[in-house]
């Protein structure tokens, strides 16, 4: 599967403190290298109840998601420092001018580092502006603080609308979203020092 047709996938990488960050829509082979962290990056206690996960994944299951997010048409990223596996991100529920945006940064002593803000301001520049999202949601439980403003960070603001409301799973669930132009307006700086590339590369 992953050398057999010509395919488009994104990668960004920004410099961190530690390092050089980076981004990127993933291979099969590279789900399958990666699927045993992400596993035990899920089933932490911590991250399960942030995700409002309610059973263990297995790196079979993380593979699997990953097939069925790619036949629906979504967009799962792995993040990386330097070649070391962080967590992933994605954008789901994908029509032509949307999508939702989930992330996690898997790692405890990674976490409330500014990471995720940086990661997920990287992502955003792949999806409104490689990708072509109009707009992009996102919805946290209201015991994830930490996620809430890691998005208003990069400019998320509460979206009360109809359409905001498709993404949410419980009614207690907090609903945002952001556009292209306050993401520009609020990371100006930011965007002069992401590099986002085309993946190229043939699938067997």
């Amino acid at each position: 599967m992953s050398n057999m047709a010509v395919e488009k996938r994104w990668s960004v990488e920004a410099p961190w403190e530690q390092g050089t960050l980076r981004a990127f829509e993933p291979t099969l082979e590279e789900v399958q290298t990666a699927a045993q962290s992400l596993a035990t990056f899920y089933n932490d206690l911590h991250n399960s109840a942030m995700m409002s996960n309610t059973e263990d994944a297995s790196a079979a299951d993380v593979v699997a998601r990953f097939c069925e997010m790619c036949a629906a048409g979504e967009r799962p990223f792995l993040l990386v420092q330097d070649g070391e596996l962080l967590g992933d991100a994605d954008f789901r529920k994908v029509t032509e001018t949307a999508a939702e945006f989930a992330i996690l940064v898997g790692p405890r002593g990674q976490q409330s580092r500014g990471l995720g803000t940086r990661f997920a301001a990287m992502l955003h520049a792949v999806g409104l502006r490689a990708v072509g999202f109009e707009r992009i949601y996102a919805t946290v439980i209201p015991q994830n603080i930490a996620s809430r403003r890691m998005l208003e960070k990069i400019g998320y603001e509460i979206d009360l609308s109809p359409q905001a409301a498709i993404y949410t799973d419980e009614d207690t669930d907090i609903a945002m979203s952001i556009d292209r132009a306050r993401f520009e307006q609020t990371n100006a700086d930011l965007l002069r020092q992401f590099r986002v590339a085309e993946r190229r590369f043939d699938q067997r």
